[in-house]
C-alpha cells in the first residue's frame, strides 16, 4: 500500500493548466519528503485567497490581543445554523491568507502572525461546540485543515506543537467517513485528506481517497438514484443543496488526482458527468436553480443563485474532455456570457426514485414535485424552510430567463404555491417530522419517452385540517404544458386554491387578459374573471380552455427571511409579485381545473394565433381519466386512476389496472406505446387499443411489470403493428 500511496501523490508542480509530470518516477528515495507537499500546492491554488487590507483591518478591530479571541463572536452558543463561532476561524482564515500572500499588505507580517498564532491556541482551549453535528464535522475541520496548509509556506512556521494538537482534536472530532453516506461522506473525507497530507500519514490518505469516491454508485439509500436523481435525508429529492456539496468535493479531488493512478475511476467519472449534465445543469436555468429541487435551503437568502457552480463545471472541462464543449455552454450560462437557452436540449425526465418530472426546452423549463410513500416530503429542521408544507404536492416551476423566483420566498404566500391544490389557511401547517415525513399518495409518476411525457398525482391530505385531495395530471409537449386538475374535494372550512403561478411581475411588461373576447390590461391590485380566455404575464400565455373561477392579481406583497428561517434577518422585504390560479370555493366536491401554459408568447396576437392552430385537445378529465391529445405530434397521453376504457372516435383504449401511457400514432398501421406505473405495484398491466383507420381489431399488449423492484415506476416501451 506504500507504494500505491508514494505514487499517487508524486504530482507535478501544479498550474492553473493542470499540466501534469512524469509520473514514472516512484522510488522512496525520489519522492520522500514532498509528495505530501505537492498535493497540498494543488489544495493551496484551489483555494487562493487574497484578502482585501480593508476586510483585515475591520477584523482586527474586534480582535482582543491579550487571549486571542474576537469581542463580538458568542462562542458559548449552540445555534445549529450560521454557528456563530466559526466567525472565528473565518476570520483566522483570512488572516492566514493574507500573511502568505506575496500581493498583500500583510505578507509576512509578525504582528498578524502572532494575532493567527494565539487565535489558535484560543480556540483549540475554547474548543467550541455546535448543536449541529456539520459544524463540527465538516466545516471546523476542513476550514483549520485548509488554514494549516496555508500557513506552511508562511515566513515563520507555527509551532509543531500547536498544529499538531489542532490535527489531533480534527481527528478526533471530525468522525470517520466510512459511517456517513453520500454528501456527508465526501465531506469528512475531504479533511481526512488535509490532515494526511500535514502529518504525512500515508494511511490516513488511502481512507479519505476511497470514501470519496465510495459514494459515486447508484444506489436505494442516500445518494445517486437510479433514475439518475439524489437523494440525502433519506428518500428525499436533493439536488440542490447536498447535491452541491458531493460534486463540489468529489470534482474537488478528482482535480487533485487527475493524471495519477488514484484518479477517479472512468465508471464513477461517466456517473458523476451523467448526473451534472442531465440533472443537475439541467434544474439550472440561466444562473438560478428552480427552488423545489433545493431541500430546506430555498429558505436561505440568494439560494437559487448557483453562479459559482461554474467551477464544478470547469473542473469537468479538464476531467471529461469527452462532454468539455457541454460543461462549456453550462458555464457561459452560468457566467451569464449566454443567455438561459443557450444549447440547451430538448429533454423530458420523470425521475420515478423521486416523484419528479424535469421539461426542459431551449425556451423554458417546467418541473414538478410529488410526494408518495416512498419518498419523503421537503424537510424544515434546523429552523429553517418553516413554512414548507405544499411544496411536494405538484408544485411547478416555469422559468423562461430563470429568476422569476429570485429571492421571493419572505414575501411568497405559502398556500399559493404554483401549482399546488390547497386550503387558504391562515397558518401554513408542519409536517409530522422536520426531518423525514413521508407523503400518503399511492399514486405519483409519470411515462416518459425522454422527448414527451404525463405525469400524475392523486392524494387526500388528512393533516393537521388540510382536509383536502385531488387528482392532478401534467402533459408535456413542445410548445405548452396542458395541466388538468380533478376530483377536488375538501372539507377544510377555508376556500381552496390551486395556484397557477406566484412569481415576480416585470414592470416593463404588460399584464394582459382576454375575457369575453374583451381585452384589457391588468393594473395593480386583485381581480376575478369568470372563464376568461387567456391571460398573458412574461411573455408566458395561461390559457383556460374550460373556464373557472380565476383570480389574477399584481401587487406588493411583504415578508421578512426570519418567518421561513429562524436564523436569518427581521428585516421587512417587499416586492410586486404577479398571482395566478382558480378558487373553487369552500368545501368542493369533485371540482375540476384546466389551464395551458404557453410560453414564448409575447403578444396578444401570438396567442391568437396560437389558438387557431388548434393542436390540443383536452378528450377526458375526469376522477377515473385525464387524456390530452397533440394532434400535430400525434401523441395520447392518457391517465388512468383505475381499470377503465377511453374512447374517441380515433382511438379506443382498455386498460385493466391504474397507470399512466403515451400512444405515438405513424399512420402507417403501427404505433408505439409508452408505460409507467405510478403505483409502482410491480403487477402486469394488459392494455388493449383499437385504431379505428388503421384496423378492425383491437391490439392486446401485457405489459410486464412484475419484479422490476428498484425500476417499478420507470417507463416502458412497446411497439404495435396493427
Amino acid at each position: 500500500m506504500k507504494n500505491r500511496i508514494l505514487t499517487i501523490v508524486v504530482f507535478v508542480i501544479t498550474t492553473c493548466n493542470f499540466i501534469h509530470a512524469d509520473l514514472s518516477i516512484t522510488s522512496t528515495s525520489q519522492v520522500k519528503g514532498n509528495e505530501f507537499e505537492q498535493l497540498m500546492e494543488k489544495i493551496r491554488q484551489d483555494f487562493a485567497n487574497n484578502p482585501a487590507p480593508e476586510k483585515i483591518e475591520e477584523e482586527l478591530k474586534s480582535y482582543n490581543d491579550t487571549d486571542g479571541s474576537f469581542t463580538d463572536v458568542d462562542y458559548a452558543s449552540i445555534q445549529r445554523t450560521n454557528w456563530p463561532p466559526i466567525t472565528h476561524v473565518d476570520r483566522l482564515s483570512d488572516f492566514a491568507f493574507a500573511y502568505t500572500n506575496p500581493q498583500n499588505k500583510y505578507y509576512g507580517d509578525e504582528s498578524l502572525f502572532k494575532k493567527i498564532e494565539k487565535g489558535l491556541e484560543y480556540w483549540h482551549e475554547r474548543n467550541p461546540w455546535c448543536h449541529n453535528w456539520w459544524y463540527n464535522q465538516i466545516a471546523e475541520p476542513q476550514k483549520l485543515g485548509i488554514l494549516l496548509i496555508q500557513m506552511r509556506i508562511g515566513e515563520k512556521q507555527l509551532p509543531a506543537s500547536l498544529e499538531s494538537k489542532l490535527l489531533e482534536r480534527i481527528k478526533k472530532d471530525g468522525g470517520d467517513p466510512a459511517k456517513w453516506t453520500g454528501a456527508n461522506r465526501t465531506d469528512i473525507a475531504l479533511h481526512w485528506i488535509y490532515r494526511a497530507c500535514l502529518s504525512e500519514n500515508e494511511a490516513d490518505l488511502e481512507t479519505a481517497l476511497e470514501n470519496i469516491y465510495s459514494p459515486i454508485v447508484y444506489t436505494t439509500k442516500e445518494g445517486f438514484q437510479y433514475d439518475n436523481s439524489y437523494f440525502q435525508h433519506g428518500q428525499q429529492l436533493y439536488i440542490g443543496g447536498y447535491g452541491d456539496e458531493i460534486l463540489k468535493g468529489i470534482t474537488q479531488v478528482a482535480i487533485y488526482t487527475k493524471g495519477t493512478r488514484f484518479a477517479i475511476p472512468q465508471d464513477k467519472l461517466t456517473l458523476v458527468s451523467k448526473f451534472m449534465r442531465e440533472t443537475y445543469y439541467a434544474t439550472i436555468r440561466g444562473q438560478y436553480m428552480l427552488f423545489d429541487v433545493l431541500g430546506r435551503g430555498v429558505s436561505r437568502p440568494n439560494v437559487t443563485d448557483k453562479s459559482h457552480t461554474a467551477l464544478f463545471a470547469k473542473r469537468m472541462v479538464e476531467l471529461d474532455k469527452e462532454h468539455a464543449d457541454e460543461f462549456k455552454a453550462i458555464i457561459a450560462r452560468l457566467e451569464g456570457k449566454k443567455p438561459a437557452g443557450y444549447a440547451l436540449k430538448s429533454a423530458h425526465t420523470h425521475y420515478f426514485r423521486g416523484d419528479y418530472t424535469l421539461h426542459v426546452r431551449p425556451g423554458y423549463t417546467f418541473d414538478v414535485r410529488m410526494v408518495s410513500n416512498r419518498t419523503m416530503r421537503c424537510e424544515y429542521g434546523n429552523g429553517e424552510n418553516l413554512k414548507t408544507y405544499f411544496m411536494s404536492d405538484g408544485c411547478t416551476n416555469i422559468v423562461t430567463t430563470g429568476n422569476e423566483y429570485a429571492n421571493i420566498f419572505p414575501v411568497w404566500n405559502w398556500t399559493r404555491i404554483p401549482g399546488v391544490t390547497a386550503p387558504q389557511v391562515q397558518e401554513t401547517p408542519k409536517a409530522a417530522s422536520d426531518w423525514q415525513t413521508p407523503g400518503t399518495s399511492t399514486f405519483a409518476g409519470g411515462v416518459s419517452d425522454s422527448l414527451y411525457g404525463v405525469s400524475a398525482y392523486a392524494y387526500m391530505d388528512t393533516f393537521a385540517g388540510v382536509n383536502t385531495g385531488a387528482r392532478k395530471a401534467w402533459f408535456f409537449f413542445d410548445n405548452e404544458i396542458v395541466c388538468l386538475g380533478a376530483g377536488i374535494n375538501s372539507s377544510s372550512a377555508n376556500e381552496i386554491n390551486t395556484t397557477i403561478n406566484q412569481c415576480l411581475s416585470v414592470p416593463e411588461k404588460k399584464i394582459l387578459v382576454s375575457s369575453n373576447k374583451k381585452r384589457s390590461e391588468i393594473m395593480n391590485g386583485k381581480f376575478v374573471y369568470n372563464s376568461p380566455e387567456w391571460i398573458l404575464h412574461n411573455d408566458i400565455a395561461y390559457l383556460f380552455p374550460n373556464g373557472g373561477n380565476v383570480f389574477v392579481s399584481k401587487q406588493n406583497q411583504s415578508g421578512n427571511w426570519y418567518d421561513i428561517n429562524n436564523t436569518a434577518s427581521k428585516e421587512q422585504q417587499q416586492m410586486e409579485i404577479f398571482s395566478l390560479g382558480f378558487d373553487h370555493g369552500q368545501q368542493p366536491s369533485d371540482a375540476t381545473y384546466a389551464y395551458i401554459v404557453v410560453p414564448g408568447k409575447d403578444t396578444a396576437e401570438k396567442i391568437e394565433k396560437y389558438k387557431k392552430q388548434d393542436e390540443i385537445e383536452i378528450a377526458m378529465n375526469t376522477a377515473d381519466l385525464q387524456v390530452v391529445r397533440n394532434k400535430k405530434l400525434g401523441i395520447w397521453e392518457m391517465v388512468f386512476y383505475n381499470a377503465g376504457v377511453f374512447s374517441h372516435r380515433d382511438i379506443h383504449v382498455t386498460v385493466d389496472k391504474a397507470c399512466t401511457l403515451m400512444i405515438k400514432e405513424d399512420g402507417t398501421r403501427t404505433a408505439r406505446l409508452h408505460i409507467a406505473d405510478p403505483g409502482q405495484t410491480e403487477s402486469d398491466i394488459q392494455v388493449s387499443i383499437l385504431l379505428p383507420n388503421q384496423s378492425k381489431e383491437a391490439k392486446t399488449i401485457r405489459c410486464s411489470f412484475k419484479d422490476s423492484g428498484i425500476y417499478a415506476g420507470a417507463t416502458k416501451v412497446y411497439d404495435i403493428s396493427f
